[in-house]
């Protein structure tokens, strides 16, 4: 597929300033003049990295200068390349050629061997890769700004450092793309070897034995279906397509394909408020999720209308900039909806926020390109409830009331993955959108919210679900298998785990089989607040009602468990462990100690209308047919052969 002459002159010289700038396509470009301008202040002069304050990285404190460089880079190369709005609407005031200047100056000393701001040397499997590979997109985006103008001897200097890449391995995940841009990138910009397309091909076809099916992607040795799959294997997979799907177009075409088939199922990850589901690592990124809607655009791909496109990038980005996402220095923070450290993975530093701006492809579209006129569409969660069955992950993506949710069936996620970065962030039975789930700092304590986990009575750790192995995915229903324990610890729990789904409400059933004995625990939606102070309502050990005014959560047992208590964040003398808000307060069952055979039983609900909160009636539990009954929700007929009976 060609470019067209729009996009061609957009990478090679860029349109004049005008007056009649789209109001959708000024708005943008406010916004990412907005994220610059905080950098600008940081900007020292001899210097190849911004000081952004925040926690270090375990890959060394060379790659997270590098990192501090990086990724601003790309944000600076979207707005550099975009056209300036007029003066009377330029809120920010940001020098162009000033900071371009720096860009350029931090390129040419960063990748300096003499200089004491060089970066360093590629070293097998390092950090460094992944940045290289960024680069090379922020150079090709902003070319005009950010190459054009270095002199050739300084083009070789930084074309040297990039080649390090060469014969360098990557990991057997999405991280096979670096290696892919990175040289593809030299290759075009003159710079290519002996050996390089051959490379290119090899490493396209093991990320091709990723593909599991309708454009979903296992992340390789990670074992992982998340946000990986949209900002990573398809936005890489668009941008070569794009720029340089002229070298095989078979290949291009094949990807974009896959494209379509993904964005068919991933555009309903996005809620009413315009945030998409949290789910996986790397979520501190935020916007990064709206890459794949900009290539998309920019390929031309027929999956999605441009105002629904437009739509969801818009409220996405307003959505995370509408909330106090920056640090103490007016920099992007570490964190989801605010800072946050304790969602972040060991491989982030202050720097890595700044991946977000790989959502921002949509601003290479000139501004006479109709997404920034047509008329906006509204997003599937806007439109009303849905359920959307996803075979390749094994997950059932459903909208209630506005609201987004994924449930899980198919779990996959490596043993060193969860070590490192949690299960719990891929392992929960439900995640859904504006509720938000609670961390934690020691994967030996898997949290209790939306998950069942087991203890030995007393132990220190607390086991949770891991990979799994999907049993049946339907609209209405969907099982799992899988069992607790780890490699090295002499425990194990078998389980077979059920779940059914009613408006806002979850039933869910465990048949579970102990080896040792064990206490189980099942908690409900975890709900968050800025202040302290929730209302409570309690029915025995059975049922719990929360509300913090704007939201609720409910629980309530139906048969296995012993005991009802609170899991609770009320005071500063512990650490933040919600995702969305300081303060929590989680209702969870538990039982007493067990072995052998068992099952359990339970309902969770949250949502805004209370009165859908309220418990339900059992008018008939018998084996294989269930029927309850709601005050508000009415009946709710079940028929499944693993509805066992409770007397």
């Amino acid at each position: 597929m060609k470019q067209t002459l729009a996009f061609c002159a957009l990478l090679l010289g860029g349109p004049l300033l005008r007056a009649d700038l789209p109001e959708s396509y000024v708005q943008f470009e406010q916004w990412c003049q907005g994220m610059v301008a905080p950098l600008v202040d940081l900007m020292e002069r001899g210097k190849a990295s911004l000081p952004i304050s925040g926690p270090p990285s375990d890959h060394g404190e060379m790659a997270d200068r590098l990192e501090a460089y990086s990724r601003p880079s790309l944000l600076a190369a979207f707005w550099l390349q975009m056209e300036a709005v007029p003066e009377e609407k330029d809120r920010h005031g940001v020098e162009r050629e000033k900071v371009a200047e720096w860009f350029r100056q931090g390129l040419i000393l960063g990748t300096d061997p003499e200089h004491e701001q060089y970066w360093g040397h590629l070293t097998n499997y390092h950090q460094h890769g992944v940045e290289m590979a960024l680069l090379a997109i922020a150079l090709d985006v902003a070319r005009e700004h950010l190459w054009d103008p270095l002199r050739e001897e300084e083009k070789d200097q930084v074309a040297d450092w990039l080649g390090q890449m060469r014969g360098n391995p990557r990991y057997w995940n999405n991280h096979m793309f670096f290696s892919i841009l990175t040289l593809e990138f030299l290759r075009e910009y003159g710079y290519g070897e002996r050996g390089d397309k051959a490379t290119v091909d090899y490493y396209f076809k093991q990320l091709e034995k990723m593909h599991h099916g309708g454009g979903w992607f296992l992340d390789g040795t990670n074992e992982s279906f998340d946000h990986y799959n949209a900002f990573a294997f398809h936005t890489y997979g668009l941008w070569w397509a794009w720029r340089f799907g002229e070298n095989d177009p078979e290949r291009a075409e094949r990807w974009r394909s896959w494209s379509r088939e993904f964005i068919r199922d991933y555009q309903l990850l996005f809620s009413e408020e315009g945030g998409h589901l949290p789910f996986g690592r790397s979520i501190t990124y935020r916007f990064n999720s709206l890459s794949i809607f900009g290539l998309a655009t920019l390929n031309e791909l027929d999956v999605l209308p441009l105002g629904h496109k437009r739509r969801t990038c818009r409220k996405n980005l307003e959505f995370f900039l509408d909330k106090p996402i920056e640090q103490e220095q007016g920099a992007l923070s570490l964190g989801w909806v605010d800072e946050f450290h304790g969602i972040i993975e060991p491989y982030s530093c202050a720097g890595s926020p700044y991946w977000a701006a790989k959502g921002l492809f949509m601003t290479l579209l000139p501004p006479e390109h109709p997404f920034w006129t047509v008329e906006e569409e509204k997003l599937p969660a806007e439109k009303g409830d849905f359920v959307r069955v996803v075979e390749a992950p094994a997950f059932v993506i459903r909208g209630i009331d506005g609201t987004v949710e994924l449930i899980n069936a198919g779990n996959r996620c490596s043993r060193s993955a969860a070590r490192r970065y949690g299960a719990w962030k891929w392992g929960k039975i439900s995640y859904r959108s504006g509720i938000g789930f609670l961390t934690t700092p020691d994967n030996d304590r898997y949290p209790l919210d939306s998950a069942l986990t087991a203890e030995r009575p007393g132990g220190e750790k607390r086991y949770g679900r891991h990979p799994t192995i999907p049993i049946a995915i339907g609209r209405d229903h969907l099982a799992a298998s899988y069992a607790f324990g780890n490699r090295n610890d002499y425990f194990n729990t078998a389980l077979e785990t059920h779940v059914w789904w009613k408006e806002g409400w979850l039933l869910v059933i465990h048949h579970v089989e102990t080896y040792q004995p064990t206490v189980l625990k099942q908690g409900g939606f975890a709900l968050g607040s800025e202040r302290p102070e929730f209302r409570t309502e309690t029915r025995g050990r059975r049922y719990a009602f929360i509300s913090n005014g704007r939201q609720a959560t409910a629980l309530q047992a139906l048969a296995g468990y012993d005991t009802l208590a609170f899991d609770r964040r009320l005071d500063d003398t512990s650490p933040r462990r919600h995702l969305n808000h300081p303060y929590h307060l989680l209702a969870y069952l538990a039982t007493g100690e067990r072995e052998g055979e068992t099952f359990l039983a339970h309902l969770y609900w949250s949502g805004e209308a209370e009165e859908n909160g309220a418990p339900w009636e059992a008018e008939s539990l018998r084996k294989g047919h269930w029927q309850l009954v709601h005050p508000v929700l009415g009946k709710w007929d079940l028929r499944h052969a693993a509805l066992p009976v409770i007397e």
